[in-house]
């Protein structure tokens, strides 16, 4: 099921929410729309800030295994997750993007260079095989595409090396494409799992057939 919400007459929902198949962290302020998120990702919710702050897809990463978090990250925060059964790990780094620089699904996941230091952390709280790599250029791996264990909808912009890494280690099929009325940033416009998808409401019909077709919602 994909529905297509606004946050504050904001679009851009993945920098607001970050979900796999068992809970969804968003920000508190989401007034009417929690019937509607549970009913498409198929999960429990937690409303919490992370690092005290609205953006939880930007803060953190992670799949059905674990979830990475920055340092930033406050205590309250991090016991809602630990409440919620979920595996976690705090890299001590300066960068706190993490939600931007990590794209997973349950199978592999694809590490920014901008965390060389902290693969092995990051494969053995995820569980999967990892590779450092960037996607079209971009650093910011997990804010040009986005992965659940059925497909990846990747940035225009990726090469044929990206397409092929993604699909060896995360061992999904790859589709090209914008959301949100032609927005590169694909991790800005979308959350998935593997029941179903949150998207910007500016996203066109092609553009939502896309999700349909590769992620198997």
């Amino acid at each position: 099921m994909i529905r297509q919400l606004k946050f504050n007459g904001n679009p851009f929902v993945g920098i607001f929410s970050f979900t796999n198949n068992n809970i969804t962290i968003i920000r508190e302020d989401i007034g009417g729309l929690s019937d509607t998120i549970r009913e498409a990702l198929g999960t429990e919710l937690i409303l919490s800030t992370i690092a005290a702050t609205d953006l939880a897809g930007i803060y953190i990463a992670g799949n059905n295994n674990g979830i990475i978090s920055p340092y930033v990250i406050e205590d309250e925060e991090i016991q809602l997750i630990k409440d919620a059964g979920i595996n976690n790990c705090i890299l001590n780094t300066k960068e706190t993007a993490i939600g931007n620089l990590i794209l997973s699904n349950d199978k592999g996941a694809i590490i920014s260079p901008i965390l060389t230091k902290e693969q092995k952390l990051i494969e053995d709280t995820l569980g999967v095989e990892t590779a450092i790599s960037s996607l079209g250029n971009h650093k910011y791996v997990g804010s040009v595409a986005r992965a659940n264990n059925f497909g990846c909808l990747a940035i225009k912009e990726a090469k044929e090396e990206d397409i092929s890494l993604i699909k060896d280690l995360l061992k999904v099929d790859v589709r090209m494409s914008t959301l949100n009325r032609g927005v590169s940033y694909i991790g800005a416009c979308m959350i998935v799992n593997d029941k179903g998808a949150i998207v910007g409401e500016t996203t066109t019909g092609i553009e939502l057939s896309y999700i349909e077709d590769i992620m198997g919602i």
